[in-house]
């Protein structure tokens, strides 16, 4: 993953760029760390608080991600290497607060409301710019156990193409990661040009921070090692975090896909 100097709240940083070298801003933040070190952790800041430097991109090892954006909260930017007391332990599941949109099942009816306006804001901007849009889900019953996986695509030419696969005893981590994988297959069976600009919607912070926002994996490294280098042969593609259950109708039918693959793994036995 590149990355290149930045300024943040006055000090330098390492800010996650794209191939040119321009700051990657995803929901209106953008990753940051403060060392280049193997298992630094990776902040997400406000993107209009990241000043770039012009430097050239750099290659780095893996970090860990924080569970929420403390230095984004006005708390005092920490040294490099350093963690705070809010992030997890490397290579835990972060509990998704940090999106302000709470979890599914718990949420106010204001959170809920502001989760699916945010989702349904990001997938218009994907359909104005003309982007091929995945939705993805995984599902299990048990973690571990019975598990499926479901993707939906939609094509600017309003073509649609769905998907499912039952998973056996696995997690709801490998449904997540095999339903990306699942919608990077259509688009290469499709002959989606790799430049050819596709947003890749997940409801797995997860997901999105083993594949994208260089998160340690200790946990399912060959299928992730799969999917990141498919992800990086289609330099068009980017995937975007969108909150669950909050009433998106492609992320439900995503969803309900992977459901069909819980009960298709249940039957086998």
């Amino acid at each position: 993953m590149p990355w290149a100097r930045a300024k943040f709240k006055g000090q330098e940083v390492w800010a996650e760029v794209d191939a040119d070298g321009a700051p990657l801003a995803r929901a209106g933040r953008i990753g940051i760390r403060y060392s280049d070190k193997a298992g630094a952790t990776i902040y997400q800041a406000g993107a209009g608080r990241v000043e770039p430097t012009g430097a050239a991109p750099v290659t780095m090892p893996d970090g860990v991600a924080a569970a929420e954006a403390p230095a984004d909260r006005g708390s005092p930017a920490l040294p490099p290497g350093a963690r705070p007391p809010s992030a997890p332990p490397p290579g835990s599941r972060p509990s998704g607060r940090g999106s302000g949109f709470g979890s599914a099942g718990s949420r106010t009816a204001a959170q809920a409301t502001a989760a699916k306006a945010a989702a349904t804001a990001q997938v218009a901007a994907a359909a104005a710019a003309s982007a091929i849009r995945c939705f993805t889900d995984g599902a299990c019953t048990g973690n571990p156990g019975p598990a499926g996986a479901g993707m939906l695509v939609k094509f600017p030419d309003g073509r649609t193409v769905e998907g499912h696969r039952a998973l056996g005893y696995s997690t709801n981590n490998v449904g997540e990661l095999t339903a990306i994988e699942m919608a990077l297959d259509e688009l290469d069976a499709a002959g989606v040009p790799v430049d050819h600009a596709v947003v890749i919607f997940s409801d797995s912070q997860y997901a999105r921070g083993v594949l994208s926002q260089g998160w340690k994996a200790k946990a399912n490294v060959e299928l992730i090692a799969g999917i990141r280098q498919k992800l990086r042969r289609r330099p068009g593609a980017a995937l975007q975090w969108v909150a669950g259950h909050v009433g998106l109708a492609e992320n439900e039918r995503a969803d309900a896909l992977a459901r069909r693959g819980v009960e298709e793994s249940r039957r086998r036995g």
